[in-house]
């Protein structure tokens, strides 16, 4: 499994699939620690290389983190939405069901990061 390095851009982090419908989000390799830091698990037990999502990532207006998987983590988590067991199960299994659009707290600053998000079940890759 490969996870690649953050760059200053979300180039080569966010690639279009299916026709440019939704966007592949690669999990970053400080994303993947700070997933495996919120979640209390060794991170080689996450084992997803990233998602796909309804679009791109973004900027985060106020610090300029890109939007990405551990934002989702860290929403899930500071909103008591889901467990870390579940999140893990999800991490490791793909959801399975379809998420409804919401907003997405950097977790960096705090910040609102423009629009909606939601992951898309079932996209083996």
């Amino acid at each position: 499994m490969k996870h690649t390095d953050a760059g200053s851009t979300a180039l080569g982090l966010s690639v279009p699939v299916f026709d440019g419908a939704y966007h592949k989000w690669l999990l970053t390799g400080e994303e993947l620690s700070h997933i495996a830091e919120m979640l209390n698990v060794d991170s080689s037990v996450i084992i997803k290389e990233g998602n796909i999502m309804n679009r791109e990532r973004t900027a985060c207006k106020s610090c300029g983190k890109f939007s990405g998987l551990d934002d989702l983590v860290h929403n899930a988590l500071a909103l008591g939405i889901h467990t870390p067991k579940f999140i893990l199960h999800v991490l490791q299994n793909e959801p399975q069901n379809q998420s409804p659009g919401h907003e997405i707290q950097c977790s960096k600053c705090g910040e609102i990061f423009d629009g909606s998000f939601w992951w898309i079940p079932g996209s083996d890759w």
